[in-house]
């Protein structure tokens, strides 16, 4: 996890003073600000709280709104990296993660949240291949040092899905988790410190290049100013905003982008797993379901990254087509209620120098740690990223801490719905008629 203590190359300055009309709010005194309340804002808020710090998380949407309710909840331990020579050094940071987070969800809090609250979709993904790869699988697990190895399961015990795969079909211990459910946990655990505001302009800084001074918080008629010892910006995609707002470079952050693909079918069975195709992993699946109960596919891995380039139809007619070829066995013409939709999503990171995903969780530290830019680079680093923001702070909050703000008045923010519920659906039978002969 890199961390950096140079300042920026800008000058910045941010004074934003109160709007007319609003109430003057109270001054507080706090440990830490934490801005953003995806999985990457609240796995930092409850390690902060535990540290015994002060500490509050601000939401100017919805809870997990974006990337962190988007994503599909698969806790790697880094098994795939090893398909390509390059994404090796990513292995070793994550290979911790699955029994992490299945001790926690166990109810093993000491080093983490409870998050016995929240659904384990499944405890393992499946890897398998297609005819057109070289069987090769046996190798992957010697590639990198996988605190979990995966295990080939014989014909009888391989999911109905894949039981004619060919070659090789691997179990491996990598956690599904519901995102949702997640977030749930994560939030009733401290809801008193966490705070809804009134969207973006909710919320305003006092700055002094870049250092922040002051938060002013607002939601209808509450309002409260924070006097932070530090800031952590953990907003995901919206880091770049909050930046630009401080008078900082913006452009240390980079968005990947991708067009995911979902399924949805009553009687589709629940499955998470992994395609492979060489060294690409073709598709990604996981599952969950909408409100009235049905199953949702969602369709991840290099369908999503090439899908970016395909508008929805395009992407539909292309993921219909490659589902058939790596699930041969699936007849969606015997589900007369399934349905196709898509949605566009970013990755939102650290700037690397090649524009690839960063190996690790990352932290950005600016003014000795007074203000710091958290990017979890992956679901399953949370608790690698909340680590790494504490023993970024000063070390004179951790010895004397301050007492909890006074939010009286305040709200803690909803969580966000699933993409899929607010998505326009074609029929698979018109995806079909559609498909070119």
């Amino acid at each position: 996890m890199r961390q950096d203590t140079g300042r920026t190359t800008r000058p910045s300055r941010c004074v934003l003073g109160y709007r007319a009309g609003m109430p003057e709010s109270r001054s507080q005194s706090i440990d830490l600000v934490v801005v953003g309340g995806g999985i990457a804002g609240l796995w930092i808020l409850d390690a902060a709280i535990r540290a015994g710090l002060s500490a509050v998380c601000v939401e100017a949407s919805k809870l997990g709104s974006g990337q962190s309710i988007c994503a599909q909840g698969i806790i790697h331990g880094g098994l795939k990296y090893t398909l390509k020579e390059r994404d090796l050094s990513a292995a070793g940071p994550i290979s911790e993660m699955p029994l992490r987070w299945t001790e926690l969800a166990s109810g093993d809090p000491k080093n983490g949240p409870d998050l016995r609250a929240a659904v384990m979709s499944s405890p393992c993904t499946w890897l398998w291949r297609t005819d057109t790869l070289a069987s090769r699988l046996g190798m992957l697990g010697a590639k990198a040092a996988l605190r979990t190895k995966p295990s080939t399961v014989t014909k009888e015990k391989r999911p109905l899905l894949i039981r004619d795969a060919p070659g090789a079909v691997l179990r491996v211990d990598e956690p599904v988790f519901d995102t949702r459910s997640v977030l749930g946990a994560l939030a009733a655990a401290h809801e008193s410190t966490l705070v809804a505001v009134d969207g973006p302009e909710g919320i305003e800084f006092t700055s002094q290049g870049g250092q922040v001074t002051r938060v002013i918080l607002r939601h209808g008629k509450a309002a409260v100013t924070l006097v932070p010892r530090a800031v952590v910006l953990a907003a995901g995609a919206g880091n770049e905003g909050l930046l630009s707002r401080l008078g900082l470079d913006a452009s240390i952050a980079q968005r990947r982008p991708l067009h995911m693909t979902l399924l949805r079918a009553a009687s589709l069975p629940e499955f998470h797993g992994h395609c492979v195709d060489g060294n690409r992993t073709r598709v990604t699946i996981t599952s969950g379901r909408d409100a009235g109960g049905r199953i949702v596919w969602q369709l991840g891995g290099d369908l999503a990254e090439t899908g970016v380039a395909r508008d929805p139809a395009a992407q539909i007619t292309f993921a219909a087509a490659e589902l058939q070829a790596v699930l041969p066995s699936l007849d969606l013409s015997e589900r007369p209620d399934a349905a196709w939709s898509t949605y566009r999503i970013d990755r939102a990171e650290r700037r690397t120098r090649s524009g690839l995903r960063p190996d690790d969780a990352e932290v950005l530290s600016l003014h000795d740690g007074r203000l710091l830019v958290a990017w979890p680079t992956k679901w399953a680093l949370a608790p690698r990223l909340a680590a790494a923001v504490l023993a970024a702070l000063p070390p004179e909050i951790a010895a004397e801490p301050t007492p909890p703000a006074d939010l009286t008045g305040f709200t803690p923010p909803e969580i966000a719905t699933f993409p899929w519920e607010n998505c326009t659906w074609t029929s698979h039978h018109d995806v079909r008629s559609a498909a070119p002969a």
